[in-house]
C-alpha cells in the first residue's frame, strides 16, 4: 500500500504541471485564428506523445518493451525537457500569481505575464536536458600532500564516478566520456561508484569503456549504491573480466609510499574500512575511494589523507555559481561537490559523468576529474593549501 502511495504521488507530480501548462497553452491558442488556434484542439493528443516514456517505464515493470531505444532516447529527453519545463513553470506561476494580485490590490495595472518569461522555464529545462546532461566539464585539482615521495609529485590521477551505465547512458556515450578522460594522460584512473544504474547487464559496456583508457597504473573502481541494488557481484565480476580492479573493502600498493584502498558502499551494510587498511605499509600515504561522501568523517579518524567519492552528482539542479551549498545535494549530504579539507586530510566529490532520472543537469554540469599530487612543502602547493582553507573551513562546519 505504501509502494502504491508513493507511486501515485510520482504520477501526481510528473503529469499535474503538464496538465497546468497544456491549458495555460491552450488558452493561449484559443485566442488565435486559423491552424495555430486549432491546435490547441491538438494538445490532449501531443501531451500524451510526450508522455510515452512515463508509460513505458511503468509497463517495464512488467517487463514490457514496446519503443525501439533510439525512440525511446530522443523522447525521453523530450519528455524530461516538457516536463521539466512545466514544473518550473508551475512553481514560477505559484510566484508570480500572488504577487500580480497584490499589486493589482494595491491599485496597480492588471498585467498578464509576458510571453518570454512564460517561455523562460522550458528554454531552461530544454537546455538542461539537451545540453547540460550531456557537456562534461574537465575540472583540474591539486593535492598538496605531507611527506610525499620524489616519484609521487607530480602523479596524475583521473577520477570519473556515477557513470549510471544503462538505457539512457548508452556505451557510445561511455566511450565518449573514457575518451576524454584518455586525452588527460593519467597515471592511474579511479571510478568511484555507480558504475551501472539498475542491471548488472550493463556492467560489461562500462567495463570495457574504462579499460580502454591508457594508465601505467591500472584503472580501479569502488561500488556504489547502485552496484549494490543491481548485484554487487555480477557487476564486480563483469568489470574484473574486462580489466578494471574493483576494491571491495581492501587495499593495494600500487607505487612505493602510496596505498590505494576501496570500500563498499554504506548503504549496503557492508563498508569496512579497518580491512581496506589491512597490510598497509608503514609511512604510506592514502588514496581511499569511498561512492559516499559522508564516509569521510570515519576516513579522518583513520588517518585517511585523501578521499575520493561521487554519489551527490551536484544535485543536478544546483545554484553553485552563487555558493556551493545551493544544491538539492544538500538534502543529503553537506559534501556537495569540490574539495573540502580538515587539516592534512582531503576530500573530493565528483559530480558524476552520468545522471538519474531525470537526466538533467542544471549548474552541476557532469564531470571529468584531474588530480595531481604534489608535495605541501613546495611553494606553489602551499599557496594551494592556503586557497582551501576556506573550503575546508566551510566543510568541516557544515559537518558539524
Amino acid at each position: 500500500m505504501r509502494r502504491a502511495r508513493l507511486f501515485l504521488v510520482l504520477v501526481a507530480v510528473t503529469l499535474l504541471p503538464q496538465i497546468l501548462a497544456a491549458a495555460r497553452l491552450a488558452e493561449w491558442l484559443a485566442q488565435r485564428h486559423g491552424p495555430l488556434g486549432a491546435a490547441r484542439f491538438s494538445l490532449p493528443f501531443w501531451l500524451a506523445v510526450l508522455n510515452l516514456p512515463l508509460f513505458a517505464e511503468v509497463a517495464r515493470r512488467r517487463h514490457v518493451t514496446f519503443l525501439p531505444r533510439a525512440l525511446a532516447s530522443g523522447l525521453y529527453q523530450l519528455f524530461t525537457a516538457w516536463w521539466l519545463g512545466s514544473l518550473l513553470y508551475a512553481l514560477m506561476l505559484a510566484v508570480a500569481l500572488p504577487l500580480m494580485a497584490l499589486a493589482r490590490a494595491l491599485g496597480g495595472p492588471a498585467q498578464a505575464l509576458p510571453v518570454w518569461v512564460q517561455l523562460a522555464p522550458f528554454a531552461l529545462a530544454a537546455y538542461g536536458a539537451l545540453l547540460g546532461s550531456s557537456l562534461l566539464r574537465h575540472d583540474k585539482v591539486q593535492l598538496p600532500v605531507a611527506n610525499l615521495r620524489a616519484e609521487l609529485r607530480g602523479l596524475r590521477i583521473v577520477q570519473l564516478s556515477d557513470l549510471h551505465s544503462g538505457r539512457h547512458v548508452s556505451e557510445a556515450r561511455l566511450r565518449r566520456i573514457a575518451r576524454r578522460a584518455a586525452r588527460l594522460q593519467p597515471d592511474l584512473v579511479v571510478v568511484t561508484g555507480d558504475i551501472v544504474h539498475n542491471s548488472a547487464a550493463f556492467a560489461a559496456q562500462a567495463g570495457r569503456a574504462l579499460a580502454a583508457i591508457p594508465a601505467r597504473l591500472g584503472v580501479y573502481a569502488c561500488l556504489g549504491n547502485h552496484d549494490f541494488w543491481a548485484g554487487a557481484d555480477a557487476v564486480t565480476a563483469a568489470l574484473e573480466s574486462a580489466g578494471v580492479h574493483v576494491l571491495r573493502n581492501r587495499g593495494v600498493a600500487i607505487a612505493p609510499g602510496l596505498w590505494l584502498a576501496g570500500v563498499d558502499d554504506p548503504w549496503s551494510g557492508k563498508l569496512d574500512l579497518p580491512a581496506a587498511l589491512r597490510g598497509k605499509p608503514e609511512g604510506a600515504v592514502t588514496l581511499l575511494l569511498s561512492h559516499q561522501p559522508n564516509s569521510w568523517a570515519l576516513a579522518r579518524k583513520l588517518g585517511v589523507e585523501m578521499q575520493l567519492s561521487g554519489h551527490t552528482h551536484g544535485g543536478q539542479i544546483a545554484a553553485t555559481w552563487l555558493h556551493r551549498s545551493l544544491s538539492l545535494a544538500r538534502l543529503i549530504t553537506p559534501f556537495v561537490a569540490g574539495l573540502y579539507r580538515a587539516g592534512a586530510q582531503f576530500l573530493y566529490v565528483n559530480r558524476g559523468a552520468g545522471s538519474v532520472v531525470p537526466m538533467v543537469r542544471l549548474g552541476a554540469r557532469p564531470e571529468v576529474t584531474e588530480i595531481s599530487l604534489v608535495d605541501a612543502q613546495a611553494p606553489r602547493a602551499a599557496g594551494s593549501a592556503r586557497a582551501l582553507d576556506v573550503l575546508g573551513e566551510e566543510g568541516m562546519s557544515a559537518a558539524l
